[in-house]
């Protein structure tokens, strides 16, 4: 029998996910077999609509830990702006206003800090997603292709005739 496999393990335990580290390697290597490829035969095309499908795949399981990240950070930079306004007191022992406790928060250093985190997180997942949409539109244009060949090339060109023969009413 076969060991499960559970969408939390592919998604990983820890809330905010270590995306700079994510490995594009196998992506990369699908995009240079793909620039600048033209399919020699319907085996070369349904090969390249496999590989550009292998890469939306794995760029798939990517981009949800980004949303996951992406979540996180923006709960997190919400909570901690939160606390530091709450917490806030004025220096002097003066009067502390609604809007200094705002400003406080806004101004707060460990609030700028997860920001530029979400920041990064938010222009990294539009990246990924680009390179999603690069992909699968890869994948149809083979797609197409391979069709194409198959009606040409074969000669199968689908039912013409769609009429029930004589005799077999």
């Amino acid at each position: 029998m076969s060991q499960q496999v559970r969408l939390g393990d592919l998604l990983g335990n820890e809330l905010e996910s270590d995306f700079a580290e994510f490995d594009l390697t196998e992506i990369k290597a699908v995009e240079e077999s793909l620039k600048g490829a033209e399919a020699i035969d319907l085996a070369h095309a349904e090969l390249m609509q496999q590989q550009a499908l292998r890469g939306a795949d794995i760029l798939i399981e990517y981009m949800a830990k980004m949303v996951k990240t992406i979540g996180y950070l923006e709960t997190k930079v919400n909570s901690v702006r939160n606390k530091v306004s709450l917490e806030y007191q004025a220096p002097d022992g003066a009067r502390t206003t609604t809007d200094m406790k705002i400003w406080a928060g806004n101004a707060s250093k460990e609030v700028e800090e997860i920001q530029i985190r979400l920041a990064s997180a938010k222009g990294s997942k539009v990246y990924l997603e680009k390179k999603y949409d690069v992909l699968i539109r890869s994948h149809h244009h083979f797609k197409e292709i391979a069709q194409g060949l198959r009606k040409t090339i074969l000669g199968f060109a689908g039912p013409a005739n769609t009429s029930t023969p004589s005799g077999w009413d």
